[in-house]
């Protein structure tokens, strides 16, 4: 028998730099130059044989064993326990078809997110507090899946952790959960004179309707944002790919009031608002309404909808700061997705839109019930 040729350092140093230093079999992608769970730093990368080096090992080959024992493309970077599983007992399972295209969608993986120049560089910010008596979750490595164009700047991002918050509460609950809120945005985005840290931001986003208006407020118009929606139907963050023509629209409804100092803004998107649900509070106010047809939480499947409220949006405050001056107060009745939700308060222009009043519909106190004042 031949003897087992070493694999050249040049070879070796190819597949570290396109594998990224992580392991290639899917789902897994570890990193293999340091401990997950320690952190230490060393070399725990296992070079794999598609083809085993051997004709009688995995996947082994009269001919082609000897021929691709230091083959590039015939070579993985994986971690030892997925170096054991594809070589192990469960090594019929592998074949070499499966594996040579797990390398390469892995390395194509790597070397689209690598290309990317530095204006595609994104600080991932998560944020994450019950909804109700709904427990939510905004996991990293889902995050990171809907990035693309973008690519996270670095490994850890802002992650904004309420998960032992209570889902509704009394006025001066919310007030004192957006002070909270207020206080972590100033740590974790400023430093000295108004600088910002971050070039650009992408939110995920699962929290109270209310609060994620106020963190949208916070955030401000100052650092570009991407927003993301967690989809129903396919339970990800990843923006759904874009029609050829896409005939939605936003409908907008207005109704005059008397009063000249209050205007209420319905946002009937997830599901439509009953007049009756908020005419106590809005009784002499002029109305605006944006909605869609069938409303439902699904709507908000592309990105340019989004775009599109952001634009409608804009020219409703716009329009209610002309007619009703800019010290009259915006009731604001949600029913609205979370991206929806920070984009409403990130858009406030604080020196000339007006004061938002946010209202939250608390169904065990009958409906809308005053939250948070905002701008």
């Amino acid at each position: 028998m031949a003897p087992r040729l070493n694999i050249p350092d040049h070879i070796k140093l190819r597949l570290w730099v396109r594998s990224g230093g992580r392991c290639e079999l899917p789902g897994c992608n570890k990193e293999v130059w340091r401990d997950g769970l320690t952190l230490a730093k060393d070399n725990f990368a296992h070079v794999a044989h598609i083809v085993a080096a051997s004709p009688d090992g995995p996947r082994g080959d009269e001919e082609l064993s000897p021929e691709q024992q230091a083959d590039y493309d015939n070579l993985m970077l994986l971690c030892l326990d997925h170096h054991r599983l594809i070589d192990g007992h469960n090594a019929d399972t592998y074949t070499a078809e499966q594996l040579r295209e797990y390398k390469q969608k892995h390395e194509e993986r790597i070397q689209r997110q690598t290309a990317v120049g530095p204006e595609y560089a994104t600080t991932v910010v998560r944020f994450e507090s019950p909804i109700g008596d709904l427990r939510v979750a905004v996991r990293r490595a889902d995050a990171y899946q809907a990035l693309y164009p973008y690519f996270p700047a670095d490994d850890k991002g802002v992650f904004f952790d309420y998960r032992t918050k209570p889902g509704r509460g009394d006025e001066a609950f919310w007030a004192a959960f957006a002070a909270e809120v207020s206080d972590e945005v100033r740590r974790s985005f400023i430093k000295g004179n108004d600088e910002q840290r971050y070039d650009h931001l992408s939110i995920f986003a699962l929290a109270p309707i209310p609060i994620l208006v106020h963190l949208g407020n916070q955030l401000g118009n100052v650092v570009a944002a991407e927003l993301y929606q967690k989809h129903r139907d396919t339970n990800d963050w990843k923006w759904k790919a874009e029609p050829e023509s896409d005939p939605f629209k936003y409908q907008l409804n207005k109704s005059e009031g008397t009063d000249k100092k209050n205007v209420a803004l319905v946002l009937s998107l997830s599901g439509k608002i009953a007049p009756e649900a908020y005419q106590t509070i809005a009784a002499s106010m002029s109305v605006y309404e944006i909605e869609v047809e069938s409303a439902n939480p699904g709507f908000l499947q592309h990105r340019s909808r989004l775009e599109k409220f952001r634009v409608t949006y804009r020219q409703v405050m716009s329009e209610i700061g002309a007619k009703y001056g800019g010290d009259c107060t915006v009731h604001l009745f949600p029913a609205i997705p979370t991206p929806i939700a920070v984009l409403c308060g990130k858009e406030l222009l604080p020196k000339s839109d007006p004061t938002v009043r946010v209202y939250d519909n608390d169904k065990a106190k009958g409906g809308f019930v005053p939250t948070l004042t905002i701008n």
